[in-house]
């Protein structure tokens, strides 16, 4: 049976390429021999290097370690933001939100060189919900033949939920920031201008998604659940690595892919050559000793209901 146009089964781990600055296309190009499949990417700058990515998967492709059938390449149009340097964004930001959209789209597949990407984001919304509804509309135009699917990035749920009513093509993904920390009561350490949910841990925003069948992909997963991470009192997730003998790191994320309430897929943006091993050796070791053990299953299921009991319940 043929999927909806629009839709398309998102990978369960995904590289992030933001920050990765000049060592970008290294980065891109030693993450798909260690096996990942998915990168996320965005044409504006300064976070994102995307030529640098392309050059990344254009390096792995000739060397034959992949295909472009096997990648899963997202990229995002980042609406612009008053007060921001234009030569930031990779449009004419004088332009219609339209024909920012097409000039971005354009960019980015220049620099990825490719001809479609798997999934096109709306990076950040609209102040208003007519500007967001315009640049979505113009991103629809571009399924299927520039981008298979679209998402959404940095939504609250009223908005999710608008924009779903709104649109013919539906969202396939939402990639938010993933923290106990909320707007009201953002975390005081952190670098100012993050992104915060409205409710802890977006339970509204995963709520919605389980209803509507849409793919959520939690960003900040490490560094932005130091709680959860180093000062939870009973260091659940420590424990239960040294029981299954994985990194706590790989625990947190293969928890949050159990535990989400919705379908999940998670974002990886490690530097480092092992801890990209790692990562992918982990969750797959994990999976296999879940098939094997009665005694592992027990250890994960409890590991899962405690994390559960923070990230879900109010």
């Amino acid at each position: 049976m043929e999927r909806p146009i629009g839709t398309q089964a998102v990978p369960s781990i995904i590289y992030g390429t933001a920050f990765k600055d000049e060592d970008t296309a290294t980065l891109v190009e030693m993450a798909l021999k260690t096996g990942f499949r998915a990168i996320d990417t965005s044409g504006n700058r300064p976070q994102y290097r995307e030529a640098l990515v392309g050059q990344g998967i254009a390096a792995a492709i000739k060397s034959g370690v992949v295909k472009r059938s096997d990648l899963y390449i997202q990229t995002k149009f980042s609406p612009y933001k008053p007060g921001k340097d234009p030569s930031l964004y990779p449009y004419d930001t004088s332009a219609s939100i339209p024909e920012q959209v097409q000039q971005s789209v354009s960019s980015s597949l220049a620099n990825l060189g490719v001809d479609y990407v798997d999934c096109l984001v709306l990076h950040s919304l609209y102040p208003n919900i007519a500007d967001t509804i315009t640049a979505w509309n113009a991103m629809e135009a571009l399924v299927p033949s520039k981008a298979s699917s679209l998402g959404l990035s940095n939504v609250d749920a009223k908005s999710l939920s608008e924009i779903w009513d709104a649109v013919t093509i539906k969202p396939n993904s939402v990639q938010n920031r993933f923290t106990g920390d909320t707007s009201p009561q953002p975390e005081a350490n952190m670098p100012p201008g993050l992104p915060y949910p409205a409710v802890p841990y977006d339970r509204d925003v995963r709520s919605i998604c389980e209803s509507l069948d849409i793919t959520y992909v939690p960003w900040g997963l490490l560094w932005g659940n130091r709680v959860i991470m180093d000062r939870d009192p009973k260091q659940m997730l420590e424990k239960t690595a040294r029981e299954i003998d994985i990194s706590k790191q790989v625990v947190w994320y293969a928890c949050l892919r159990d535990l989400a309430g919705c379908k999940s897929s998670i974002l990886c943006g490690t530097t480092k050559e092992e801890t990209m091993q790692n990562t992918l050796a982990g969750l797959a070791k994990l999976e296999d000793c879940l098939k094997g053990s009665d005694s592992n299953r027990r250890i994960w299921a409890a590991c899962v209901a405690y994390i559960g009991s923070i990230v879900n319940e109010s």
